[in-house]
């Protein structure tokens, strides 16, 4: 089997460092954000969490394909381990803001083409998916406060639901 010889003023890659200094400190998480991993989408997180305020250290971020689909799932791997970590940030992070997003062509369902490439169709089935995983975030998690539901597509993101949990909106609707 032939060797491969490393050139001579390369430098041995366990002495590379990188020096960075972190806080120690516990942090309160301004927001757990579920999201996918298709880089095609990364700037415009980048930008997101920019506009909203939010601190890059002090968000907990769950990130797999399909983004919030694994909440909207009844059960699955993807759908334990997104469950698992939002109640680590809970726990850890006193998190009390989830936000879910999803985007367009999203290759977790099959992207636009199982859609027939109908815009309207696959903007419906993402609200709905939102929903269910807003549902189950809510019905999951009391110590949650506030969810909101994010649709990205190739020209920025939206927002498209904010969830009340029912007894907050039967005190909203009886005030």
């Amino acid at each position: 089997m032939p060797t491969i010889e490393m050139p001579k003023n390369h430098e041995d890659e366990s002495d590379s460092v990188i020096e960075f200094e972190s806080s120690p400190e516990h942090y309160k998480a301004e927001a757990c954000v579920v999201w996918c991993y298709d880089a095609r989408f990364s700037e415009l997180y980048d930008a997101f969490l920019d506009k909203r305020g939010f601190s890059k250290s002090k968000v907990d971020l769950v990130k797999g394909a399909g983004g919030a689909q694994a909440l909207a799932l009844e059960n699955g791997a993807d759908h334990d381990t997104f469950r698992s970590q939002i109640e680590k940030s809970i726990k850890l992070h006193h998190t009390e803001k989830v936000i879910l997003m999803v985007h367009m062509d999203c290759g977790g369902y099959g992207g636009s083409k199982a859609f027939d490439n109908n815009r309207e169709k696959e903007w419906d089935h993402h609200i709905a998916e939102l929903e269910k995983a807003a549902s189950f975030v809510y019905d999951e998690f009391p110590d949650v406060r506030e969810i909101e539901c994010y649709i990205a597509d190739f020209n920025g993101m939206r927002r498209v639901r904010d969830v009340i949990r029912p007894a907050e909106a039967a005190k909203t609707a009886a005030a």
